[in-house]
């Protein structure tokens, strides 16, 4: 169930648009900030506040790739394999990466549930390969094998502080 403050903050996007249904994708933000991923309830929750359908709501949540509709960790890598970034590396620096992170290849997510690796569509960094972006907000270029271990790390400090 969402929490009061949630739903307050789902009923402020909806007056912000002329249609409120336009209001789903920002409200879908609000359950998952909440959950933490997006489970049937969240959905249903959403669904609720905006007037829609659950099937209508669960639609746009699996539809876009920012939108976890399964578990994932406290933080979550979306690593661009396109076919420019896969021809400049990218594909190799994804699979270092996998290893890394003690991942085999049926799993998204590390077994302490710190980090989510997953394969992303374009992010519009294929000059600056490797790219990636962390969790739906920051944005990293050029991850050398270095850069990329540091981020693990840093990852894995702030997870074992939480």
């Amino acid at each position: 169930m969402l929490s009061e403050t949630a739903k307050q903050k789902i009923q402020e996007l909806k007056a912000r648009y002329p249609n409120a249904r336009s209001a789903v994708m920002p409200a879908l933000y609000v359950a998952q900030a909440e959950y933490g991923w997006l489970p049937q309830e969240a959905i249903d929750a959403v669904a609720a506040e905006m007037g829609m359908t659950s099937t209508e709501v669960g639609s746009v949540a699996s539809f876009y790739t920012m939108y976890h509709v399964k578990p994932v960790g406290a933080h979550v890598i979306d690593f661009c394999t396109d076919l420019p970034c896969a021809l400049a590396g990218a594909d190799a620096a994804f699979a270092r990466l996998r290893e890394r992170l003690g991942l085999d290849a049926h799993q998204e997510t590390t077994a302490d549930d710190a980090i989510t690796l997953r394969h992303a569509p374009c992010l519009g960094g294929c000059d600056k390969v490797p790219t990636l972006l962390l969790d739906n907000q920051a944005q990293y270029q050029n991850m050398t094998d270095e850069k990329l271990d540091a981020l693990v790390a840093q990852l894995r400090v702030a997870h074992d502080k939480s």
